[in-house]
């Protein structure tokens, strides 16, 4: 009986976290609740191999300023959570919350693979999200997650996980920039972080911006994250967020392109700044977080087949040519 050459699939591990008061406006808590119901999702769940993990709440100590210390244990809770995903060696997949969370998802993930090398992340958003508390006039921290990533900051959050910064500047691209402060920009241009502004996505096309930033963020690093903030598209594919931004990525457009870029290194992905309660009678953001999910994966999954294919074919051929040379 000819024996199946068909890999198992890999689990993809859903973590959510139930955050919210770091943002401009309240609601991204409820956003991983909404999910989880969503029939969109389910559908998506009958397509790929996920399961859900854990769901971080949010430790309450207020707002703006104030939600420093909240925050700081939420991230620390989310990064453990995320590292043992990683550790097992699963996909790991994460729901926000506003994008405060990211400080803790990818210190979870960097500490984790931080004795195989570096890491990579694709940050897509209408915003830098790299002030620090001394440079924010709102003390938003959902705006200051870049900032800690790269070692900036309030010393406890930049120091999660471990004490060194999770990203090296050059590891670090963003995608899709069009609202932002001047400290912010200061800050990321002075350490050398490329940014794709949003004119340079119109000018170019998100698929070529995505190819060139994939390939900036693998060429130094074991693999790469994606950390999609929905406004980092246009208003009309993601109405439901706290902080939209005219002027966006077109959503279809960026599906489209994940199909042309390699995921077989990708490590993570991250989808946050969902606020339900914003969105349309069609659940259009809703459907766009199930769309998004679904393309990455899937992606990924044939990606990966293909890649191992071609592995058994050149190892068959391998053997082809011991076997005749000992003829």
């Amino acid at each position: 009986m000819k024996k199946s050459t068909q890999l198992a699939r890999q689990i993809i591990r859903a973590v959510g976290c139930a955050n919210g008061l770091a943002g401009r406006q309240l609601g991204c808590e409820n956003a991983v609740e909404v999910i989880k119901a969503s029939p969109y999702f389910a559908n998506v769940q009958q397509k790929v191999p996920l399961k859900w993990g854990k769901t971080i709440e949010e430790v309450n100590t207020g707002r703006h300023a104030n939600a420093l210390t909240g925050v700081t244990q939420t991230c620390r809770q989310l990064a453990h959570e995320t590292r043992q995903v990683i550790e097992n060696k699963e996909e790991l997949l994460v729901f926000g919350g506003d994008h405060s969370c990211a400080i803790g998802t990818w210190s979870g993930v960097a500490t984790a693979l931080r004795p195989a090398g570096d890491i990579g992340l694709i940050w897509v958003d209408a915003h830098m999200d790299a002030h620090t508390p001394d440079s924010s006039d709102t003390g938003n921290i959902h705006g200051m997650p870049v900032a800690h990533l790269l070692g900036y900051g309030d010393k406890n959050l930049a120091r999660i996980g471990d004490r060194l910064p999770k990203l090296l500047p050059h590891n670090l691209c963003m995608v899709g920039i069009r609202d932002y402060e001047s400290a912010e920009q200061e800050l990321l241009e002075r350490l050398g972080v490329r940014i794709f502004y949003a004119h340079e996505v119109d000018r170019r096309g998100i698929q070529d911006v995505l190819q060139e930033a994939q390939y900036l963020v693998t060429r130094n690093t074991i693999g790469y994250g994606l950390s999609i903030d929905l406004d980092g598209f246009d208003v009309s594919y993601a109405p439901a967020v706290g902080t939209p931004s005219d002027d966006g990525i077109n959503a279809l457009e960026f599906i489209k392109a994940l199909l042309t870029i390699d995921l077989t290194k990708l490590i993570a992905t991250e989808i946050v700044e969902f606020l339900p309660k914003f969105d349309d009678n069609q659940r259009t953001s809703e459907q766009l977080v199930s769309s998004l999910v679904e393309y990455i994966y899937k992606t990924k999954e044939f990606q990966m087949q293909s890649v191992n294919e071609i592995v058994q074919r050149v190892g068959k051929c391998d053997e082809s040519v011991r076997v005749s040379q000992s003829l």
